[in-house]
């Protein structure tokens, strides 16, 4: 990859947004970056390993899976680099994935060790700053959600529980759920699920299989 072409990738992602070329340039020399090349099909990390790293995918396509406690439920994502990947898990209480990330395309990865994320966020104010942004937003974010109005009907209450249950809110998901679970965890009939689910297949937003519910695009669900 050309030094310009990944100096790019950088600047989006959020943690360098504001950096001159300068400072990144800089910053790149005096901080140990680990680049991995990670094969299609190859599992980067599995949910509930110990994690202490932060991970930038730079270019390349994830597919990111998350399971309940329990195993009653699953959901996959597809992520797209340039971006950060599991944020939340490096400090904290919890520093274990949150999810399995395996590969479905040839990917660049970076990891950066927690001492180095540190002395990183010492070094720099910009990066300072955009870490104390990126973690006060995914608060805020959690607030406003704890807080909205109770959905009025089934068909927003399904599609307040898809909203909930992703990392990222936009793009392709599959949810792997029985449709007597969905109704237990939504507190209704089956009967009740299973018609406003066909209702909003009707629409064209999400389409059912047995024990799974394929949503091509969840933002049109808000």
């Amino acid at each position: 990859m050309e030094s310009k072409d990944f100096y790019d990738k950088l600047f989006r992602i959020p943690l360098f947004t504001g950096m001159s070329d300068d400072e990144l340039e800089r910053v790149m020399s005096h901080t140990c970056f680990d680049y991995q090349k990670v094969r299609e099909g190859e599992v980067i990390a599995r949910q509930g390993e110990r994690c202490g790293q932060l991970f930038l995918l730079i270019d390349g396509t994830i597919e990111q899976c998350a399971e309940s406690e329990g195993r009653q439920y699953a959901v996959t994502e597809w992520i797209n680099g340039p971006t950060i990947l599991e944020q939340s898990c490096v400090f904290g209480v919890a520093q274990r994935f949150a999810h399995t990330l395996r590969a479905t395309t040839s990917v660049n990865l970076i990891t950066l060790e927690k001492t180095e994320l540190l002395k990183l966020a010492s070094d720099s104010l910009i990066f300072r700053l955009n870490i104390i942004n990126l973690l006060a937003t995914a608060l805020q974010k959690h607030e406003l959600r704890l807080w909205a109005h109770s959905p009025a009907s089934l068909t927003d209450r399904l599609a307040r529980f898809f909203l909930n249950h992703v990392a990222v809110p936009y793009g392709h998901k599959l949810f792997h759920i029985k449709m007597n679970d969905l109704a237990l965890l939504l507190n209704d009939s089956r009967l009740d699920i299973s018609r406003a689910l066909n209702v909003m297949q009707s629409r064209d937003l999400l389409t059912l299989s047995r024990g799974k519910i394929d949503i091509p695009h969840i933002e049109a669900l808000r």
